[in-house]
């Protein structure tokens, strides 16, 4: 029974890997970029998107509301949102654009944390930047990526640039929000001229957990990938009860049986009468 019980795990977790792939492709992610004014928000996102979807000026608080557009990675759909800048401001209506891009950041599968090169060397900004760090700390759950990128290495030299940006992350310290994903290089880029873009979009897909070349993805719907969750759970409870010093025989059946209805969620085939019959015909119980 223990090695049946991890078999069925081993083979959730395997339609479960392509099951996900199946869902990107289908759905995609929210990825939200946030920054303070004239970051260059607006012109990352035009970037990506490859047209003139946002307005860009030099004048701070140009966004006011958000600007959504869906592009396609490897032909992952992400949807990429850009929002007004994250400051105090007395402005009524940019306030109110504010209020919304937090609202956005709060609902993100993933937030792309925009910082200015240029400016990084001003205390006013680093700290604004520190400050915007910390509040995605606080508010963003452990599951939501926040990537780092430092814009505007067109305003200087290469060596120039990776300075700037080592030396800008270093400055958020323990922040984890702020933190360069796996410790990693900071990502550095132009969104005038579009270096880096390319190394952007391949840490895009990371965050979304795309694995490229998947034979047998399954394009299933997010309710198909957390019904293979509540499986997976259900199957980790009836694993635990044959490792007790006396199973719960009843207890064991009836996760599997709510495994089994989990799946039903998806299949619409196979019922309790069907696991009784495996289960009555595998093994004695009731004795």
């Amino acid at each position: 029974m223990n090695s049946i019980c991890g078999t069925m795990r081993a083979t959730v977790q395997a339609v479960m890997q392509r099951t996900r792939q199946g869902a990107l492709l289908r759905e995609g992610i929210k990825v939200v970029i946030a920054g303070q004014p004239n970051a260059g928000k607006s012109s990352l996102l035009n970037a990506l998107a490859g047209a003139e979807l946002a307005i860009v000026t030099p004048i701070a608080g140009t966004t006011r509301d958000k600007v959504a557009q869906t592009i396609q990675i490897e032909g992952v759909p992400l949807h990429v949102i850009d929002t007004a800048g994250l400051r105090e401001s007395s402005d009524e209506v940019e306030r109110i654009g504010i209020a919304r891009a937090w609202e956005e950041i709060a609902a993100a599968d993933a937030v792309l944390f925009l910082h200015d090169l240029t400016r990084m060397a001003a205390p006013d900004y680093a700290e604004a930047d520190r400050q915007i760090a910390a509040t995605l700390q606080q508010q963003l759950p452990a599951t939501v990526p926040v990537l780092q990128v430092w814009n505007k290495a067109d305003a200087m030299t290469a060596d120039e640039a990776r300075r700037q940006s080592a030396e800008a992350a270093a400055q958020f310290g323990t922040a984890a929000a702020a933190a360069p994903a796996g410790g990693q290089a900071p990502l550095v880029l132009s969104a005038k001229t579009g270096d880096g873009l390319d190394t952007l979009r391949q840490q895009l897909l990371a965050m979304a957990g795309w694995q490229p070349a998947a034979e047998g993805t399954y394009i299933a719907r997010a309710r198909h990938v957390q019904a293979l969750q509540q499986v997976e759970e259900h199957l980790d409870i009836a694993h635990a009860q044959l490792h007790v010093d006396s199973p719960a025989l009843d207890l064991l059946a009836e996760e599997l049986r709510l495994a089994q209805q989990s799946l039903n969620a998806i299949t619409g085939e196979f019922t309790s009468d069907d696991l009784l019959g495996v289960i009555f015909s595998s093994f004695c119980i009731g004795k």
